[in-house]
């Protein structure tokens, strides 16, 4: 039987970003991307509808910014990990995220290697 798949969201303001990562992520035989969000509170309600074990949230999202997603979806669901992408220099960004909740902290400028890895050292 098959190792049930890592179910992600990817949440970032930007379509092209978003469908990218999917792309990435949904050649890799034990990931899924069970939605995409734009904003951070659409972000907060595709965790609360599907569930996923991770999510990768951009910092700088519209509505609600993914430092304050975060702390909503950790105090909510605290077994959902979360993995912030920002193209902000990530040493000014960390302390924020960390502090929200979030178990990693990427640059945008990352590879997709480092996503992957990141994801499968979330402890899922």
């Amino acid at each position: 039987m098959a190792a049930t798949p890592i179910r992600i969201v990817v949440a970032d303001d930007s379509p092209l970003y978003r469908r990218t990562v999917r792309n990435i992520l949904e050649n890799q035989p034990n990931m899924q991307v069970v939605a995409e969000a734009g904003d951070g509170v659409y972000a907060i309600q595709a965790v609360k509808t599907h569930r996923p074990d991770v999510v990768l949230m951009d910092i700088t999202l519209p509505v609600l910014d993914g430092i304050g997603a975060t702390r909503k979806i950790k105090s909510e669901l605290p077994n959902v990990r979360v993995i912030v992408l920002t193209m902000h220099d990530v040493e000014s960004i960390s302390a924020a995220a960390y502090g929200a909740g979030a178990c990693s902290c990427l640059g945008k400028g990352c590879s997709a290697k480092e996503i992957i890895q990141a994801i499968m050292s979330a402890g899922v």
